[in-house]
């Protein structure tokens, strides 16, 4: 695993905890891990997974307790899973301080979470350089179990796109992948000492649930504000909305998905014109609730995306002669 050694694994519940109905899905994902690395996985499951806070009953646990899991968590365990989103990851932001992150640089956990922890995985990345994968860890069925298993292992994972929203790039292109709940993501940039990105070196992956056109145009502007489509050298759109299989979801999305481009017009235009274009590419299979070949994104990590509406994701940056590529 390129020196990367995962022997212990740490389920956290930073947000909502879990209904007890799902102690099953846990122990059938700590099983499917355990495929992947080994029956000599070391596992420790929070105490607050199927607990709730008393005063604030939609998440896990009082602030002091769930940060005190997560430094736990980031001084012991080679892969930290947050086992649920919801709400309440941001908070323990008030909780990490700069010596938290010289243990996650100097330790390199792999953190995978989903959905409200988007914050923090992004937030990670951005202190520490340090990738981490953008999935809901409890979904790690059949589909998925062996592109994670190559993804963790920092082998190439392939997945198609859909259709592109703009004209299909000339040639592949290469970047950080960076984004992912994107009322959560734009919440991250919201900030009264918002991240400075040189976007020009990352691709955006967004997804949502139950967001109208009216949200999708606060969230686009916000991230315009930030000047996140100025130089950003791609863009991935998931599923906007709640999943189903029924028509009103397909016509829900089809709309959503031409409100971006249509949104997006100028700048599109913009960009072509200086010889810079901005690709966005829809995907099928990026958001809540996909029922098939679910896209699990590095975040931090890199991805290669060609006209052929190919990803090609690694967990870290691929090496060429030897050295970084």
């Amino acid at each position: 695993m390129n020196g990367v050694q995962i022997k212990k694994v740490s389920f956290i519940a930073p947000s909502t905890c879990l209904p007890v109905c799902e102690k099953g899905l846990v122990r059938k994902t700590i099983r499917r891990l355990k495929k992947i690395l080994g029956n000599q996985l070391e596992v420790e499951l929070s105490p607050h997974l199927f607990s709730s806070d008393p005063v604030i009953d939609h998440v896990t646990a009082p602030l002091e307790d769930r940060a005190e899991v997560f430094k736990k968590a980031i001084r012991e365990a080679d892969l930290i899973i947050s086992v649920a989103g919801g709400t309440g990851a941001e908070d323990i932001l008030f909780k990490i301080d700069r010596k938290d992150y010289q243990v996650i640089k100097k330790r390199k956990p792999i953190f995978m979470g989903f959905s409200d922890f988007t914050f923090l995985l992004n937030d990670i990345h951005y202190h520490t350089k340090i990738p981490a994968i953008y999935f809901p860890t409890l979904r790690l069925g059949p589909g998925n179990f062996k592109k994670m298993a190559s993804l963790l292992f920092d082998e190439p994972v392939t997945y198609h796109g859909m259709l592109w929203l703009t004209s299909p790039p000339r040639r592949k292109f290469s970047g950080i992948p960076i984004g992912g709940n994107l009322s959560t993501f734009v919440n991250y940039l919201n900030r009264k000492d918002p991240p400075t990105y040189n976007w020009k070196r990352y691709v955006l992956f967004i997804e949502d649930v139950q967001i109208d056109v009216e949200d999708l145009h606060r969230l686009l502007a916000a991230l315009r504000r930030h000047k996140v489509f100025n130089e950003i050298r791609g863009m991935v759109v998931g599923s906007l909305t709640a999943y189903s299989k029924n028509g009103n979801y397909r016509m829900i999305q089809r709309e959503h998905l031409q409100f971006v481009r249509n949104y997006l017009k100028d700048i599109i235009k913009k960009r072509e014109l200086r010889g810079n274009p901005l690709p966005i590419l829809a995907v099928s299979n990026f958001g809540h609730n996909i029922p098939n070949d679910l896209m699990a994104v590095p975040i931090g990590g890199h991805v290669t995306i060609d006209r052929d509406k190919n990803l090609i994701f690694r967990l870290h940056r691929p090496k060429k002669n030897g050295r970084k590529a």
